[in-house]
Order: C-alpha cells, then structure tokens, then sequence
C-alpha cells in the first residue's frame, strides 16, 4: 500500500471506527480546540495592547507652543455615573488656528458637546436625568471607535466660554497625538501577568498531548488487526499518523471557532473597567502560523510515542510485562531548572526581556515538573503497599502493573490545578497587601472629597448641603509650611470657625487658634511651639509657590475625642490638628487650598450622582472624587478574576474527567474475561466497584498532593521576586480540591453501569 493509502484508512478509521472511535475524535478534537483557542488568544495579547496605547496616543496633550498656533484651552475633569468613570474635557478655542480635539471635525462652541457613543447612549436613557442635568450641552457630534481607548468609554469635549482660561488647573493645548503613553506595568503587576499567561498555557499543552492518547487500547487494537490483514510496521505507524492528525485538525477548526466567538464577544467583557474592541483582538500572524503548525505536529508525536513501547501483532497487542522502573534524576531536573530560574531570574532587572523569559521558563517548568513526577510518585506510593480489603487489593495490584497511563491523564487535573492554586493565591496575595479582601469597609469609608475653583467653596458647600443622603459637609483648606531648613516642610489643615463649632461643638472658636484632638500632638506633625516657620504661597500668574509670610507656631489647644461630631464616615473625619483662618495678619489668600468634604449615607447608592447633579450649576469648576469606589473596584475585578479562573480551571477539570472516564471504560473493557471470572468465583459486584474507585481516587489524591505543594511553592518563588507577602487563598485551594474529588466520584458513578456488563457471565463466552 502506498503512504497515502495507509493516511486515508487512518482517516477512515478516525471517523467511522465505531462509537468508541467518535468518542475518541471528539474528545480529542475539544482537547486540541480549546488549547488553540488560548493560545491563538495569547497571540493575540501584544497587538492588543498596541492597538490601546495608539488610541491613547491619539489624546495625549503637548502644550509646548508651536509658532503660528493659537491654544486650545482643556479643562479635563475626571468623574463618574453609575460607578463609570466619565471623562470630560472642557475645551474653548484660543483662536481659529488651535488644534481641533480627535475625532472631531471641530471646536465644539460654548453649549455644544461631541461625545462618545456610550455616554450618548447613556444621555439618552430616561433614568439618566441626572447625568443630563450635568451636561446639558447639545451633542453636535460623535467621536469614532478610533479615538476611544476602550468601546465603552463615556468621554466628552464640552465647549465652554474663555472663562476656563483662568483657572490654574487648564492646559493651553497646542497639539494632540504623537506622545507615547508608558504602557510599562509595575514588576509586581508584571510577575502576576507572567504567572497567569503560564499557568492558563501549561495545561492547555499538558491537554493536548493527552488528548490524543484516549481510547489508546482501542487503537492498539485496530492496528493488530491491520496488521492480521498485511500491514508491516511502518504502515501501522503511519496509520496512527493519520488519525492523529484527523483529531488535531477537526480540533484546529473547533478551536479557531472557539477563538472567533470569543473575538466577537470582546467588547461584552469588562475586567477592571477595562474592555477591548473585537478588531484588536488578531494574533501576530507568525504567532498564529505557529500554532496551526505545532498542534498538529504535537500530536502526532504524542501519538507516536504512545506505541514506542508497544508492539502491535497481528494476532493481538503485547506490551512490556514488567515497565522499566521510572527514572526519578530527570523528573527532578525538571522541577530544579524551573526553581532556579525563579531564583536567578536572569540576573536582569525587573521588565528585562531576560527577566520576563526567565521567570516565564521557570514557572512552566515548574508546572510541567507536576505532570512529570506524578507517574513516578504514584508508582513509588503503591509498590509497597500489602494487604487490604479485596476491592483496595484489586486496585493496588492493578496500578502496580500499570500507574502511568491513569497518572498520565490525572496529570493533566494536576497541572491544571496548580496552576490554578498558583495564580488564585498570587492574586489574593497581592490583593490583600493592597488593602482587600478583607470585607468591605464601604459603610465605613463614604464619602465625597471635592475641590473648588477659588472663592467657589461656600457656593458648592451650599448646593450640596441639601442633597438627600448627605450626612455632613465642611470644608477642608490645606495650607503648607517651610522651615528654615527647606527640607522642613508641614501641611496642616485649616477649618473656619462655623465648621469646628459645626464638628466640634467649640463655641469659643479664635483665628490662628491650632486645635490638636486627642493625644496628638504639634511633634506629630515635625512642628514646636515658637519656632518660625514660613507659609508656601501660590502665584496664580506665574503657576508656582513662592516662600511668603512666616508664622510662629502657636502652643495648641486641646479638643477631646468625645467632641468629635459622630455624624461622620471615617472618610469625612477631620484632621486631628488643624489651625483656624488667620494665621498671619494679613490674610490667607493664595496660601490655602480648598476642599469640601462630604459625608454620605453609605447605604445609598444613588447619592453621588445626586451630588455631582446638584453641583451643575459650577460645571467644570468643581471636581469631585468618591472615596470607597476605588476599592469597591478592585474588589469586584478581584471577584471578577477569581470567579473566572475557577470557571475556566473547571471547565478543564471537566475536560480531563471526560478522558478519565473514557480510560476507565477502556480498563473495563481490556479486562472484560478476568472481571467475570471474578465475579464468577464469588467476588462481589461491589468489591470490584469500590476497587475502579481506588484506582481512581489514588493517583488523584496523588496529584492533588503534588499540586498543592506545586502551586504553593510556585506562588512563593514568584511572590518573592516582587517582595509581596504571601497569603494562601485556602478557600480556593479548598474549593479545587472539591471539585477534583467530586470528579473522581462522578467518573467512578459512570463506570458502574458498563462493570455490571462486563460482569455478566455472558462475557466469559469465548470461540
């Protein structure tokens, strides 16, 4: 026969080999497709992210004259609706020559806007009176996708009048794009990144290969009885090639599939308050030309080093009796390159490409160290073993004769479920040393902090007094000191006399009178009573701060901590030592910069946007920034991640217990004749049952072991390169651990059925 002969009865084999053999193919085929799907996504990361940083590029401001080049005035104030973040740039044109903001055909005038697609859509619904009554500008156009970092982003140019040009915080913008953005993640940030591009791609690879390998004896089978019929040795290879290559295929469309539907659902996905646009998720074409390459060769290896250690007969299918012993030396090897590169990581700084490939390698050789060991310990763990009840007997016996192909397909549960231990507890490591997870302290850290133009915060304390939810609002100056040395530098805040008799309830409030609450004291704050210090003012015409009046510190008066008004979040609490208005003759002007402090009703969730609505009357001329929703962010992207990684991570749980299922069955049937004659001599059913549960349930508690210790170790080495505590998510480890267990129990459940067949005496009839 000729070799494309011997490939087309492989083909045909592959597809319409029985029931057994479809089960093979679309095992295989899901196994090969969803490692194609992340790996064409994982391509698809760098052009990502160069796609986001040109469109961030695009609305970078200069504002270094041009010649001939009139400014175009920005006032850009960053808020939020909803919990979204708005961002809004207030614009007048400085003359009929200044830039014209992205992705508009113009300057909007005083009263027009041109917005995004998302915030237009949100302006339109009718529960958004609120956000209307903030921007009450008509819209006269559109800004394409093109210009917007992310599809849902609600951003604005707002014309305004050329009073904006007088606030010390508006830019005189002279063009726009060409100013890179610095895209460089935090090491820490990065070594989470490193770790979880590993941890998703080692199973994937650990997958495919054992995906080609179910219903192997099946196979071996079909080959002996090619080999009955004429085929030499060569050609029952090149079968196997061929239906090798049939999975990996069908698995290639499956998986560009699978990469397609999850492209188009891109935009629909938000981590973090980040999504992306379906166009910038294409993998670099290399990249992706890998992949279609690798998968398919990949498997044909994989297969074909299945049978080195089988021959194939004609009259049937002999392996070796007694496997050669497991070589430990290059297991451990395996295990001890990956920590060392953890170790050295290439002797480069962090965000060296060095750095990265050398972190990178040595956590998936550690990773891939798990499915590597786990034959090996699991042959160790069972050759001693004596003794017993029958069913645990039975088991041990029959692992004794062969734990690698049970270990083979339980190392790919392992893998994935240190890689998923690792990653979980990198995360909740990392999340904790930033202040989460504990439980949310929202009820305790509500509030609102806004900050006025000049001689604007009476006007905006008095829109936002009335505000339902609205516990208590004051206002907070900031006025800084310089000692005679310069690094000598105090910032002390300042309340009027109407706020500290509002907060705390003194009647006799005096100007240039410092207040210290509780214990504090001046030597908190580096101050002593009757030194000389200097106040910071600030040159509104120049833009800088200038050493001006000086100030003799005056000795403190103490205020308990009982006064304190109770009517605050923790937030909103004032400063416990603060000084009043008129601490130098001549007055404070430009010398205290202002803020208004709001305490809300934590409970209620529509407050802020109540009282940014109730703020719109001053427009760009206060900016207000909530405290808690940063942190209710992270949370919830933290929440975000976790659930998925368990989604995903079960999901290829699932996966692997198909394979494990489909072994077991495939153990059934090979030892169909001595199963009956084991029942014929008075073994019971259930002996045997409970002895397919050992056989399972060994070589995962085995891997469930070694991933633990994997997953752990791996967040350690990792965790340490970014100086990070760790901290053991064991709710996560506890729940992966459930979930193996389960799959275990399930695939024993769905093996009872096919031994009370095989058990039957009918099975002990032979011609």
């Amino acid at each position: 026969m000729s070799v494309r002969t011997d490939l087309g009865i492989g083909v045909r084999l592959a597809v319409g080999g029985g029931r057994t053999a479809m089960t093979r193919l679309v095992l295989g085929a899901i196994g090969v497709g969803v490692a194609v799907a992340v790996l064409l996504l994982a391509a698809s990361v760098g052009p990502l992210m160069q796609a986001r940083s040109d469109r961030a590029n695009l609305t970078t401001v200069s504002t270094e004259a041009i010649a001939g080049v009139e400014p175009l005035y920005e006032r850009r104030v960053s808020a939020e609706h909803r919990g979204d973040g708005l961002d809004l740039r207030y614009v007048n044109a400085g003359g009929p020559s200044s830039p014209v903001p992205p992705g508009a055909d113009r300057v909007p005038a005083p009263g027009e806007a041109v917005v995004s697609p998302a915030l237009a859509e949100r302006l339109a619904d009718p529960d958004a009176a609120d956000l209307r009554q903030r921007l009450p500008e008509r819209i006269v156009g559109t800004l394409p996708a093109s210009v917007l970092t992310d599809p849902h982003d609600l951003t604005a140019y707002l014309g305004v009048g050329p009073e904006v040009r007088a606030s010390d915080r508006t830019s005189e913008v002279y063009s726009y794009g060409g100013f890179p953005v610095d895209e460089s993640l935090d090491p820490t940030l990065l070594l989470l990144v490193l770790l979880g591009t590993v941890a998703l791609l080692a199973p994937v690879f650990v997958f495919t290969a054992a995906s080609t390998r179910i219903a192997g004896a099946e196979r071996d089978r079909r080959l002996s009885a090619l080999r009955l019929v004429g085929a030499d040795s060569r050609q029952v290879r090149r079968i196997a090639t061929a239906e090798a290559l049939v999975s990996a295929i069908v698995g290639l469309v499956v998986g560009t599939g699978l990469f397609f539907a999850g492209r188009a659902l891109a935009p629909e996905v938000t981590i973090s308050g980040v999504t992306v646009n379906s166009a910038d998720v294409t993998p670099i074409w290399w990249l992706a030309v890998a992949v279609v390459v690798l998968v398919p060769v990949l498997a044909v290896l994989t297969a074909q080093f299945a049978l080195r250690r089988t021959i194939v007969e004609p009259l049937g299918v002999v392996r070796f009796a007694k496997p050669i012993r497991r070589r430990l030396l290059w297991r451990l090897g395996v295990a001890a390159a990956g920590v060392g590169l953890l170790f050295w990581h290439g002797g480069a700084e962090a965000g060296h490409d060095l750095w990265i490939y050398s972190i990178t390698a040595g956590a998936a050789l550690l990773l891939f160290s798990v499915p590597a060991l786990l034959p090996w310990v699991v042959e160790r763990s069972v050759s001693r073993v004596r003794g017993g009840p029958t069913s645990w007997q039975l088991a041990v016996r029959r692992l004794q004769l062969d734990a690698g192909t049970s270990a083979r397909v339980v190392g790919g549960v392992a893998v994935v479920l240190a890689g998923a231990i690792a990653l979980q507890s990198a995360l909740y490591s990392q999340f904790t040393n930033l202040g989460g997870p504990q439980e949310s302290q929202t009820a305790q850290n509500s509030g609102i902090e806004l900050y006025p133009e000049a001689g604007l915060s009476a006007e905006a304390e008095r829109l936002v007094a009335g505000v339902p939810g609205v516990r208590q609002v004051f206002t907070e100056g900031t006025a800084t000191f310089v000692g005679s040395a310069e690094e000598d530098i105090a910032s002390i805040p300042v309340y009027d006399c109407a706020a500290v008799q509002r907060l705390f309830a003194i009647t006799d409030c005096a100007p240039g009178v410092v207040y210290a609450v509780g214990d504090t004291e001046l030597q908190d704050y580096g101050l002593r009573a009757g030194e000389q210090w200097w106040v910071y003012e600030w040159d509104r015409k120049t833009k800088t701060t200038t050493r001006g009046a000086s100030w003799t510190v005056p000795r403190v008066r103490s205020v308990p901590e009982s006064a304190v008004s109770g009517d605050l979040g923790a937030s909103a609490r004032p400063a416990s030592l603060f000084v009043t208005p008129g601490f130098v003759p001549d007055g404070t002007e430009g010398m205290v910069t202002p803020r208004i402090r709001v305490s809300v009703d934590a409970a209620d969730q529509g407050v802020a946007d109540r009282v940014y609505a109730a703020l719109a009357p001053l427009s760009w001329q206060v900016v207000g920034v909530q405290w808690g929703s940063r942190s209710d962010d992270d949370r919830a992207a933290f929440t975000a991640i976790s659930r998925g990684l368990l989604i995903g991570s079960v999901f290829t749980l699932l996966l692997a217990g198909l394979s494990l299922l489909v072994l077991a069955l495939e153990h059934i049937r090979e030892r169909r004749r001595p199963l009956a004659v084991l029942a014929a001599s008075g073994v019971p059913t259930g002996a045997l049952g409970r002895s397919l549960l050992w056989q399972i349930a060994i070589p995962i508690a085995v891997g469930v072991v070694i991933a633990i210790g994997a997953g752990i170790g791996l967040t350690a080495l990792v965790l340490r390169l970014g100086s990070t505590p760790m901290v053991v998510d064991w709710s996560s480890v506890g729940l992966m651990v459930l979930a193996a267990t389960v799959l275990a129990g399930l695939v024993w459940a769905a093996t009872l059925p096919f031994l009370r067949g095989a058990t039957r005496l009918t099975s002990l009839r032979t011609e």
